[in-house]
């Protein structure tokens, strides 16, 4: 009996069955490799299964298995350069764009069961928005607002014009058209910085395939499908804002072309021939109200419980789990009385009977007298 190999992927992007290169970079290896996937994690027969030990799965074979030592230590560094340098181009696209941003997140709420529809897309929004902040990446090319600090300090310089002198003055309006021209200035130079940001980590990748049909040979490896995992997620997908796509069928016809060869290999249907389990679907907002109410208001009833087990083994676990509750709330209570005397809450002090009694300032009680209210003197009247 042949074990069926389950792979989760993130929630599909039309015509993608993912919207990350991760999963869509599984599937395709293990496409390249001889296994056939039903559906960033990967599950036999329900049990977990790590990418590196895809070797371990049945029916697997090694694509690289044809590299020499050399060509080995190739690939893992032209992967961590797609995955430096090509990732954060490509989460620009999906997450950067506001126009392509909305068509993502649509995807992935219609696909995220509730209440996950509430935070997923948001979640990985902020993610990917912080990454590309880092790379210099974020508002680049029209994209979403860049950080406020830096946008406040441009209105700002904007604003006034500097005299010769020093002197600061309010910038005269020029028209109401005035703002759109900025914009649009603004959107091109953008553009053509993400432009030249692109043709910086493209140009090594054309040059390496030139006219091969594979980046190692005749045969595609496992790194043709980390960069079509990565190109795929720009050029199968209509983007209501395609500049990288535009940009890479300009000008890199060869990695177009790469692309549609590993994808007319790996899926000769195209991405309609994957087979897509449905989910199973998540309690529903009402079924999450109701799960939280008693019994009696139409909360879900209680289970019976189980008859308990006459194993001694069982027996003895439960006895010695008892004994230690019962030591720990010895210990956690005589910790908590511990903390109140010693820090100061609760002070206790002892008296002895024989000293003086304290009265208030400027009275002196002798014990030694018999009538002792006869011998109370002020220290004011004895002056």
């Amino acid at each position: 009996m042949s074990s069926a190999v389950v792979v989760h992927t993130t929630p599909p992007l039309n015509p993608l069955p993912a919207s990350d290169a991760v999963s869509i970079r599984l599937l395709s290896i293990l496409r390249l490799g001889g296994v056939s996937p039903g559906k960033p994690f990967i599950t036999l027969d329900n049990v977990a299964v790590q990418e590196r030990y895809l070797s371990s799965l049945p029916g697997w074979s090694d694509p690289d298995r044809a590299l020499s030592a050399e060509q080995a230590a190739d690939v893992v560094a032209w992967k961590s350069y797609v995955d430096g340098g090509v990732t954060d181009l490509v989460n620009h696209t999906m997450y950067s764009l506001p126009t392509n941003h909305a068509f993502l997140a649509g995807a992935q709420v219609a696909a995220c069961p509730f209440p996950m529809n509430h935070y997923v897309p948001q979640r990985l929004h902020s993610i990917h928005r912080n990454r590309l902040r880092v790379a210099g990446l974020w508002g680049l090319g029209g994209g979403e607002d860049a950080d406020d600090t830096d946008e406040k300090r441009k209105k700002l310089e904007d604003s006034v014009v500097v005299a010769p002198g020093g002197t600061k003055t309010e910038r005269v309006w020029s028209g109401f058209g005035s703002g759109r021209e900025k914009a649009e200035q603004q959107r091109k130079f953008g553009e053509e910085a993400l432009r030249q940001r692109a043709r910086a980590v493209f140009d090594p990748l054309a040059r390496k395939l030139g006219e091969s049909r594979y980046f190692y040979g005749s045969k595609a490896t496992s790194f043709d499908v980390v960069l079509f995992a990565q190109l795929t997620l720009v050029l199968s997908v209509n983007w209501p804002n395609p500049l990288m796509s535009h940009l890479l069928r300009e000008s890199y016809p060869t990695l177009v072309a790469h692309h549609d060869r590993v994808l007319k290999k790996l899926y000769p249907g195209e991405w309609s021939s994957i087979s897509r389990q449905e989910p199973e679907s998540g309690p529903s907002f009402v079924d999450t109200v109701r799960l939280s109410l008693p019994s009696w208001l139409g909360g879900p009833r209680e289970e019976k419980k189980k008859p308990e087990s006459d194993d001694p083994r069982d027996i003895e676990t439960k006895k010695r789990l008892k004994r230690g509750r019962y030591l720990w709330f010895i210990c956690a209570g005589a910790a908590f009385v511990s903390y109140i005397i010693y820090s100061g809450v609760i002070q206790i002090q002892f008296a002895d009977d024989e000293d003086d009694e304290e009265w208030p300032e400027g009275w002196v009680v002798d014990d030694d007298d018999d009538d002792p209210f006869a011998s109370l003197v002020d220290d004011d009247d004895e002056e």
